[in-house]
């Protein structure tokens, strides 16, 4: 089992300078259960859903769709052509969105708080184009904030940069791209998987559980 708090090369630590988040399980609250939930309405079957599930888990599907290797049109044809019942775009898309949550305000004013104290911050999310559109509007709804790349330094999904997490090369592009040094870099995820991508390029990992409180976390972290 993975320790809450991962440290690389932790003698010769850094003061922290920069933050990476992920988005969800960290900043906006996900059950993925709902998303489960919501297809087998569809399918009006749970055995069926859960071939039909089984045989896109199989594909490579969800992955390409993170990495832009399909389009949206392409990746809800393909679920199309899986199910036996006749269900809109539309539909699909409602039941994929429907994992997502709500943003709860501790870590909307945790990263105003860090922004004030001088950290740089970024996120860096494994997600795509329909999740994406779909979490602004959370976004919008729950607190008036039009613009949610504008919280931070800079923002990096996975669907534009055509890289996912783990692989160190999503890491090392925000690295070089931001030129800042990995050791003054702390990295939080609830995935154990993605945090050990970062941190064997010696960048700090916290493991947050999954909806965890990121503000108590982050600023016991940073003893603030």
């Amino acid at each position: 089992m993975i320790n809450k708090t991962i440290f690389v090369n932790n003698n010769s630590m850094k003061a922290i300078k920069n933050i990476i988040f992920d988005l969800g399980g960290v900043l906006i609250h996900l059950n993925v259960n709902k998303t489960e939930e919501a297809f087998t309405a569809l399918l009006g079957d749970k055995e069926a859903h859960s071939e039909e599930a089984l045989l896109l888990l199989n594909s490579t599907i969800f992955f390409d769709l993170e990495v832009n290797a399909i389009s949206e049109e392409a990746f809800l044809e393909a679920i199309q052509q899986q199910v036996q019942n006749p269900v809109s775009k539309a539909q699909i898309e409602t039941a994929w969105n429907a994992m997502l949550l709500t943003f709860p305000v501790q870590g909307l004013n945790l990263i105003s708080d860090l922004r004030a104290a001088g950290y740089r911050l970024f996120v860096l999310s494994n997600t795509n184009s329909i999740h994406m559109r779909a979490f602004r509007k959370i976004l919008q709804k729950e607190h008036g904030i039009n613009d949610f790349d504008s919280l931070f330094d800079k923002t990096y999904y996975s669907h534009l940069v055509k890289l996912r997490k783990p692989n160190g090369a999503i890491f090392q592009y925000v690295l070089d791209d931001q030129q800042i040094d990995a050791n003054e870099t702390l990295f939080i995820d609830d995935n154990s998987t993605n945090l050990l991508g970062a941190t064997k390029l010696g960048i700090h990992g916290l493991l947050l559980e999954m909806n965890g409180n990121v503000d108590s976390e982050v600023r016991a972290y940073l003893q603030m």
